[in-house]
């Protein structure tokens, strides 16, 4: 099934980030959950960035950045049938994540803008078709193993991304049935955090929640 693919625009007014498409402006995902991350949050990053000190934590951000960046480039390259050329020093976290794209039956969209009503725009990883379901993917790279607790706002995530692909692709009766959120790590197999339909739906009330207070805080722009 070939879905049209979006693109939206990047905009700032009053040096916020916006994205334009379909004639709406609205803010993205992580924007959102990043202006409303709950104060416990916050401090456990400032601590962090304590303990490591302020030049470690921006080489190790930086560095993380930049490998998640080129893993993506080559994830949607084998997604999209394109050739694919691991650079030498990510082939760790390629190696970690494949196993998972195998499954993969089919891409649906990749890498392309949708958006919600309520006042969102979210950029999803990959729509796919995963071992005959339907999946919201999220592909994210760590240094180290994550809990599950501790990635709370991924789950959020790819909640709205469903919502948003649900709504822009409505006439195409797509019904996304999970979520994957799939983590490269350099030295062991990739961690692999799914969502049924019930669990999406339980995060996707705890998005709206978040989107309420960032629109509170910085009403909405049209």
């Amino acid at each position: 099934m070939q879905l049209e693919h979006y693109h939206a625009r990047t905009t700032r007014v009053n040096r916020r980030r916006f994205y334009e498409i379909a004639g709406h402006r609205y803010p993205g995902v992580t924007t959102i959950l990043s202006a409303t991350k709950p104060p416990e949050a916050r401090a456990a990053l400032n601590q962090w960035r304590r303990r490591v000190g302020a030049q470690a934590a921006q080489e190790i951000a930086g560095k993380a950045s930049s490998v998640g960046t080129r893993l993506h480039k080559q994830i949607a390259a084998f997604l999209k049938g394109d050739m694919v050329d691991i650079p030498a020093d990510i082939t760790g976290y390629w190696d970690s994540i494949e196993p998972l794209l195998a499954n993969v039956d089919e891409a649906l969209l990749v890498e392309a803008a949708v958006w919600h009503n309520a006042g969102y725009v979210g950029f999803p990883d990959a729509l796919v078709v995963y071992n005959s379901k339907v999946y919201v993917c999220d592909w994210k790279t760590a240094l180290k193993p994550k809990k599950a607790e501790w990635i709370g706002d991924y789950y959020l995530q790819v909640a709205a991304y469903t919502q948003a692909i649900e709504q822009v692709y409505a006439e195409q009766g797509i019904h996304v049935e999970g979520t994957l959120i799939a983590i490269a790590l350099e030295q062991t197999p990739a961690q692999a955090f799914w969502l049924n339909r019930a669990e999406i739906e339980h995060h996707w009330t705890l998005f709206q929640r978040r989107l309420a207070e960032y629109h509170m805080l910085h009403p909405k722009l049209l």
